[in-house]
């Protein structure tokens, strides 16, 4: 078996923090997903642009609807901004202190409370992430950028 490599590594704790933000967002978890942020993040989508972890949170209760969603992704792409650090065996921990994580990304959703018969892909989208080494040692997300690709406006979510 091969060794497991740095990269490996860093592709599983960003994959992580994506798979727990789709999880928290679509289990209605706020609380836990703005978390999954820094503190000053920027998060761009379509004509939002948001700033920080209060805006954030807000995109998603100010719905007026409850909303069933999943969303799921492929194709992740992780890239140390600036290039990997060369660490030796004592170093193994040492990490980047910012990557960029690119994927593709679906949105099944229905403006209604699950199960929900009438579902479809409302979104495919490009996402275009920074994230963060932070002190606490966890990736945060301190930059989004969602460009859709394919999207169905019937399925929008419903705002005040």
């Amino acid at each position: 078996m091969a060794p497991v490599t740095a990269l490996a590594v860093l592709r599983a704790e960003i994959d992580a923090v994506l798979a727990d933000w789709a999880w928290h967002l679509d289990h209605r978890e706020y609380d836990d997903l703005v978390e999954l942020f820094t503190e000053d993040a920027l998060f761009i989508s379509g004509a939002a642009e948001l700033r920080g972890r209060a805006a954030i949170k807000n995109r998603y209760t100010e719905r007026t609807v409850v909303r069933a969603t999943r969303h799921l992704y492929s194709g992740l792409r992780v890239a140390a901004i600036g290039g990997v650090p060369n660490h030796g065996a004592a170093d193994r921990d040492a990490r980047p202190a910012r990557v960029r994580a690119r994927s593709t990304w679906v949105n099944y959703a229905a403006n209604a409370p699950a199960p929900v018969d009438d579902v479809g892909v409302y979104l495919v989208a490009d996402f275009d992430d920074v994230l963060t080494w932070c002190a606490d040692s966890r990736w945060r997300i301190s930059e989004r950028r969602i460009i859709p690709v394919f999207r169905d406006p019937a399925r929008a979510p419903v705002t005040a």
